[in-house]
């Protein structure tokens, strides 16, 4: 298994630089080709405003001069919604199947619903999927990972997506919370076993249940060990829906860190 295929969303707004930084980097340590998938936007009663062409070939230019400097292999999709009638959630789910990973930017607006076309993305495109903060730069992702580890589909189905990035990794850790330590102690072996057999050497960290929010702690464990990358199953609850549970919506709506998600 590997990643040879990544798919960037790419977009006007001030963190796509960023996006792409991670997203070459990315591609540089994978050997993997990066499709830059551009998507314009408009209400059906407005026409196209003046400057939508001098944005693209902007965020073009910038992906193809970014790419030069690393060696990486590029293309450039532009795709207008309204032509193709549906929305950005829509075409990124309908390219993504023809890719080994998609990268996002986190939607800035920190509503509760703030994290909707991720939410649609994951549930739906059927491959990995790592979120990058709206704010903060990040000069590397994938070094040094914290696995949010519990046995069960969505951890098991993330791991697994995430194995190529594992494999180059400096520091692996998996991070559980006490009290479902404790209901399955053998499973650490059983993982770690599974994990060394494909190269990575993991180690294995307790987080003490408390009454503060799962998510809270996550991502302050994220922060305070220097961790560059947060691996975690996505929980839908409900067969059909397309919601995350609170826990995840949450660290999407409050990330600090890249986030990388399977369903």
């Amino acid at each position: 298994m590997s990643i040879k295929d990544i798919l960037l969303h790419l977009d006007d707004s001030p963190a796509c630089e960023n996006r792409t930084d991670v997203a070459l980097n990315l591609a540089r340590r994978q050997g993997a080709r990066v499709t830059g998938l551009f998507v314009e936007a408009f209400d059906y009663y407005q026409p196209h405003y003046l400057h939508s062409e001098e944005k693209m070939a902007a965020v073009r230019q910038l992906l193809r001069v970014k790419a030069e400097d690393l060696g990486v292999e590029t293309s450039f999709r532009t795709v207008e919604s309204n032509v193709s009638g549906v929305g950005t959630c829509e075409l990124l789910t309908r390219s993504s199947h023809f890719s080994d990973l998609v990268i996002v930017g986190q939607e800035s607006r920190r509503t509760a619903r703030a994290s909707a076309i991720v939410e649609h993305l994951v549930a739906g495109c059927g491959r990995p999927v790592l979120i990058i903060p709206a704010t903060g730069t990040f000069q590397t992702v994938g070094t040094r990972v914290l696995v949010a580890w519990k046995n069960g589909r969505e951890a098991t189905r993330t791991i697994h997506d995430a194995l190529p990035i594992l494999q180059r990794a400096d520091q692996v850790t998996l991070l559980a919370v006490a009290s479902e330590e404790e209901s399955g102690r053998n499973q650490w072996q059983n993982i770690l076993n599974h994990l060394n057999r494909h190269g990575i050497e993991a180690r294995t960290e307790i987080m003490p249940a408390t009454s503060a929010p799962l998510a809270d702690s996550l991502l302050n464990h994220a922060c305070e060990g220097g961790y560059d990358l947060l691996l975690m199953g996505a929980i839908y609850p409900g067969s059909r829906s397309s919601q995350l549970g609170r826990g995840a919506a949450q660290i999407l709506r409050e990330m600090t860190v890249p986030v990388l998600m399977s369903h």
